[in-house]
């Protein structure tokens, strides 16, 4: 907000957003963009456990914020040697999902999901507890502790693309 006032809920093009009544600002609550990495190795997925809030002790892909300035491809790159110690040597865009929000009453988030090739002895890095390889039809699910990731690795068990188009 520009002015400092409290935000009231309004309509605003067919949807309800956050506007202070003293000077107009609108609130957008546009989704924070996060890169994922599927990394795959003899019909296995690797997951990483999450060291630290929100959700820590469930499982995740590697991955996670772009920054300002930041090209996702770079992000991946970056998230990947900070939480496996690995490198990534291809990337390959396969989808993008907006169904999750990070913490408790927090914000939305764009996932970009890459599946992603690496060079290197993967280990436990930065934010991450533990790292284990799942085969596609045994993914610890109910450990997973983003509900949007959830479906969206539901479906690549199936096979099925990672994110359903929303009409």
């Amino acid at each position: 907000m520009v002015c400092g006032g409290g935000l009231r809920a309004v309509r605003v093009e067919g949807r309800r957003r956050h506007r202070c009544p003293r000077c107009g600002w609108t609130f957008y609550d546009n989704p924070v963009p996060a890169v994922l990495a599927l990394v795959e190795r003899r019909g296995r997925l690797l997951l990483a456990r999450r060291g630290g809030p929100p959700r820590a002790g469930t499982w995740d892909l590697p991955g996670g914020f772009v920054e300002g300035g930041e090209h996702p491809r770079r992000a991946l790159a970056r998230e990947v040697a900070e939480e496996l110690g690995a490198r990534v040597t291809r990337a390959r865009l396969v989808g993008f999902a907006a169904d999750d929000v990070y913490g408790r009453g927090g914000f939305p988030i764009l996932a970009i999901f890459y599946r992603v090739t690496l060079a290197g002895r993967v280990r436990a890095g930065s934010d991450v507890a533990e790292v284990a390889w799942f085969p596609r039809g045994r993914l610890p699910l109910r450990e997973v502790g983003f509900p949007g990731l959830r479906r969206a690795l539901q479906r690549y068990a199936r096979g099925a693309p990672l994110a359903e188009p929303r009409a």
